[in-house]
């Protein structure tokens, strides 16, 4: 692969490490720089592992049909073609089933923190299920993949007030949550 083509290490999260495909010449390319971001924000939006691993592969499906040379902002494209899907799939379910699921999906592996910290982890991996799903985008979206509030707008056609707000809200939401179970503790 050419360097002039991929720029590593553009941004850290974590463990993880992400490569921006700067022009890509194929699919496998634009797979392998973004694959996991995609597969983040959909599981985050869909709650059900195989629920985000079918949408992926209809997203990557619907991308070998677009000529993304002429993609000017290959990022948002691919974010908001994530979006999309999900939001089809969201469609396809009745809300029952969606906030059960949303019940399932674990936001903090407990094994990965300090025996000190897993009880304060498992306390916020119950606060960030329980916020509505459009204030768990915006948390997904800002805090794990590092969008801006205006990426965030324009990524889920909403006003950009209503993304900063959307996040005020799950924030004071978690806030509130946290506090009872400090009394209730």
């Amino acid at each position: 692969m050419e360097t002039s083509r991929v720029l590593d290490g553009v941004k850290l999260r974590g463990r993880t490490q992400e490569r921006v495909v700067a022009r890509p010449r194929d699919l496998a390319e634009v797979y392998d720089a973004y694959s996991g971001a995609l597969y983040r924000y959909l599981l985050a939006m869909l709650h059900v592992e195989h629920d985000a691993e079918d949408a992926m592969q209809e997203l990557f499906c619907s991308l070998a049909r677009v000529d993304l040379q002429r993609v000017e902002d290959l990022r948002a494209y691919l974010f908001q073609a994530a979006r999309r899907q999900a939001l089809m799939m969201l469609r396809a379910r009745r809300r029952h089933d969606r906030e059960a699921a949303a019940a399932q999906v674990s936001w903090v592996d407990p094994d990965a923190c300090l025996p000190d910290d897993r009880a304060l982890a498992l306390d916020i991996d119950r606060a960030l299920r329980s916020l509505p799903s459009e204030q768990r985008e915006v948390i997904a979206l800002h805090l794990c993949e590092g969008f801006s509030f205006r990426e965030i707008a324009e990524l889920c056609r909403i006003p950009q007030n209503t993304a900063a707000s959307r996040y005020r809200l799950a924030l004071a939401r978690l806030r509130e949550l946290l506090k009872e179970g400090d009394r209730d503790g």
